[in-house]
């Protein structure tokens, strides 16, 4: 019976896990302007990569980046089918280099979706690259990813997901 509670106990443990790697520690201003670049979607999900940007967006300004541009040019349906988002990305970034912001936020959606099979549970994955313009430096780079329990919803796992890797990425710019 006690391995039976235990082996529960560690099983709930995980399911909390986030998976993440990153890489880079330059430190980085919170105070200073910042672009988010529209993420690429690796998935065959119509708009995660748009549903990721909205969460960014909005855990960014929770953490305290106050000034933050978006590329507000809308993509066309066939065109995102046909580049994923990696042309509007690249005219982003260009953007954002023209608009004099100092770090720019670039991102892939690489899993975003319910699992097939009776739990059907959701899974986010997800890699972030902190670029430092106007050099185009990689100052800090991070992927994730989390399966969590049927119950959840996808966009609340990737939530936690994002919430990981810009957490990580803030921490590691603050010296923590």
């Amino acid at each position: 019976m006690k391995r039976l509670v235990l082996l529960l106990v560690a099983a709930c443990a995980l399911a909390g896990c986030v998976t993440l790697n990153q890489g880079g520690s330059a430190p980085v201003a919170q105070n200073e302007a910042w672009a988010l670049l529209p993420f690429v979607n690796n998935t065959e999900t119509p708009y995660a990569g748009e549903r990721a940007e909205s969460i960014t967006a909005a855990l960014l300004y929770s953490r305290g980046v106050q000034r933050l541009e978006r590329y507000g040019v809308e993509s066309k349906p066939d065109e995102t089918a046909m580049d994923r988002g990696e042309r509007r990305q690249a005219e982003a970034l260009a953007w954002a280099k023209q608009k004099n912001v100092r770090y720019a936020l670039a991102g892939t959606v690489n899993e975003w979706r319910y699992k097939v099979g009776l739990d059907g549970e959701p899974v986010a994955a997800i890699a972030l690259q902190l670029i430092e313009l106007p050099e185009g430096k990689v100052v800090w780079s991070g992927t994730a990813g989390k399966s969590g329990w049927s119950r959840d919803a996808v966009s609340s796992v990737g939530q936690q997901v994002l919430d990981s890797l810009l957490e990580k990425m803030l921490a590691a710019k603050a010296g923590k």
